[in-house]
């Protein structure tokens, strides 16, 4: 059931493409789609990065023997912490540049990601506040990284 609702919404997002391309304004200027290969490849892995550890990350912190309740904790400090950081960041992007925000997710990330080779309780909790941060600035900083510089070409 769920694969075949999967090809049947596929098939209709494929057709609205294709039904909306051409009333779409078109950008010829190769200059313009070498900057949209680039920032789709770098935003490309950088979600993957974010993505690609997320079915993993209870598997491992049920193997340093953490009990559920741990791992709880351990999930909503992230998440709250992504909530609590995601309600300022943009203006941090404002004050001291988009793409500088955008180094310092990569910074935080690959933080949080070194404190998951360690089985201890506190580091990997710094380790979930780091990830928080880091995933408010992934949802926010690269998008408008992308419309400033942009803007700022055509001018």
């Amino acid at each position: 059931m769920f694969v075949g609702v999967f090809y049947g919404l596929a098939a209709v997002c494929g057709l609205l493409y294709f039904y909306t391309r051409s009333a779409t304004e078109s950008n010829d200027d190769p200059q313009f789609k070498s900057f949209q290969r680039t920032y789709l490849v770098v935003y490309m892995m950088a979600v993957a990065g974010d993505w690609l550890q997320g079915p993993h990350v209870y598997a491992l912190y049920e193997s340093y023997g953490m009990s559920k309740h741990q791992i709880e904790i351990l999930f909503i400090a992230g998440f709250g912490s992504s909530l609590l950081f995601g309600t300022f960041i943009g203006s941090i992007a404002d004050k001291f540049g988009r793409r500088n925000n955008c180094l310092m997710y990569a910074i935080l990330y690959g933080g949080a990601c070194v404190t998951k080779h360690f089985g201890n309780m506190p580091v990997l909790m710094i380790g979930r506040f780091l990830g928080g941060i880091a995933t408010s600035i992934l949802y926010s900083a690269f998008e408008s990284w992308l419309i400033f510089e942009h803007n700022t070409v055509e001018n």
